[in-house]
């Protein structure tokens, strides 16, 4: 199904003196810049939407009703065009409610996998319990951007959260929140799906804790290094980062074996990457409360920044008992940051947070403004110093992206205050001199309500 949208480049004059009157000074290269074409580059960009929830069912439970929406895959061709962009989109299940990594492409970027943590809205069905259990992997082609295909779907282990592509394109590594088949090892063959292994934490020696939420069960981001030989595990409730060494036979079957002990990183690590060189792993430590006292909203979200680990990473090939990881820095973000990305030359960190757009507008938390914040890495040390945060209206923004060259950045944003768009990708510039900062460009990609995951394929 192709479908062609387009919102013209502009921000409101309310939304820029609002930005303007906010607790934080913008300065004129945070404005945003409505005549000047963003030379994004890259193949294409790739997001999903959850046509299912809305921002606000998190707080009050309650299903869009009627429901008219998809969940849907869609796929902007690059470069981007002067007046209007070509937009493919094809359904896809999947949902908002997990690590906003339900989404990878292969390392070709000629195929995209989709993992479904909770299903379609059931007919009738008006509040959040009332969703099912997703079970969904579905393979989509991407060889011609203009029309992708559903090349295979499969039923896997109850709510698939997260999925990564190993660098061989050919094992899917995911995580589930299903209690003893928390992370799923299925093999992958020009998009048709192997016999997929199961392994539990118990088995990987991940005892549960009885003083943490849920006893610490509950692996929230999965990711391949960059070598493939090691797979990084978010112990979220744990406020731990697992490593796993990749062993496969003869025959192909894999396995993992620990490598090194769990590394301790800041509150809340729900999601994480490793630098293109491999060296080190960042967490982005979200800070939010956890416990059976925690029932509302307001309980559970933090009232403080979060954080960043950097955790460098023992020489490859160390072997499991000797591999010693360690955090070497921790720097601060904003209220919020569910995810973050790394600039493909390692220099630049970016998070996304949601700040207190999530709340309902009576709530004294809430925020018409989220935010982003750049960092800078030093490749050597490892170490990770704040350069600025930068505010921006919209709803629950949860993934951003660097392109291809490292100087603009994609962010997903599920909804807006405003009634167009309803949700899509904004594009932002990195300015890296004379000073390093980000800017609004202008652009917003419409791509509907929903939007909470965004990847580029380089």
């Amino acid at each position: 199904m192709k479908i062609t949208r387009y919102m013209a480049a502009f921000i409101l004059e309310s939304i820029m003196l609002t930005l303007l009157s906010s607790c934080q000074s913008i300065d004129a290269q945070q404005m945003p810049s409505v005549s000047q074409r963003p030379n994004f580059t890259g193949r294409y960009i790739a997001a999903i939407a959850d046509g299912d929830f809305l921002a606000s069912t998190y707080d009050d439970g309650k299903l869009p009703t009627p429901n008219s929406a998809n969940d849907l895959l869609s796929i902007v061709n690059l470069p981007l065009s002067g007046s209007q962009n070509e937009i493919a989109q094809i359904p896809a299940s999947n949902s908002v409610v997990g690590a906003p990594y339900a989404l990878a492409l292969s390392p070709d970027g000629r195929t995209a996998f989709v993992v479904e943590t909770l299903g379609a809205t059931p007919a009738g069905a008006t509040r959040r319990e009332q969703l099912p259990s997703g079970q969904q992997l579905v393979a989509i082609d991407l060889s011609n951007l203009d029309r992708p295909v559903v090349l295979s779907r499969v039923g896997i282990t109850l709510k698939p959260e997260t999925v990564d592509v190993h660098p061989e394109g050919d094992l899917l590594a995911i995580s589930t929140q299903t209690s003893g088949k928390e992370i799923v090892l299925s093999p992958v063959d020009q998009g048709a799906f192997g016999q997929p292994i199961e392994i539990s934490l118990h088995e990987l020696g991940i005892q549960p804790d009885s003083t943490r939420f849920q006893s610490g069960k509950y692996v929230s981001q999965i990711q391949w290094h960059p070598s493939g030989r090691y797979l990084a595990v978010n112990l979220d409730y744990r406020d731990q980062i697992a490593f796993f060494e990749l062993q496969r036979d003869r025959v192909g079957n894999s396995q993992l074996i620990p490598w090194g002990r769990p590394v301790n990183v800041g509150k809340d690590p729900f999601t994480g990457q490793f630098t293109p060189d491999g060296r080190f792993f960042l967490t982005s430590n979200w800070g939010r409360n956890f416990g059976e006292q925690v029932k509302t909203l307001e309980q559970r979200l933090p009232e403080i920044p979060g954080t960043i680990s950097v955790i460098r990473l023992a020489e490859l090939g160390t072997s499991a008992a000797a591999a010693q990881h360690q955090v070497v820095s921790t720097a601060t973000t904003d209220i919020s940051p569910e995810s973050l990305a790394i600039s493909p030359d390692g220099k630049r960190v970016v998070t996304v947070n949601m700040r207190g757009t999530l709340f309902p507008t009576n709530s004294p938390r809430f925020s018409r403004h989220a935010s982003l914040t750049l960092l800078a890495l030093n490749q050597s040390s490892g170490q990770l110093s704040k350069i600025d945060d930068y505010l921006f209206e919209g709803i629950l923004p949860e993934s951003v992206a660097f392109d291809a060259s490292g100087n603009y950045l994609a962010v997903a944003v599920y909804d807006y205050f405003t009634p167009k768009p309803a949700g899509g990708i904004e594009l932002w510039q990195v300015i890296q001199t004379p000073k390093p900062a980000l800017r609004q460009t202008g652009k917003v990609i419409d791509l509907g309500r929903g939007v909470h995951q965004v990847l580029v394929a380089q």
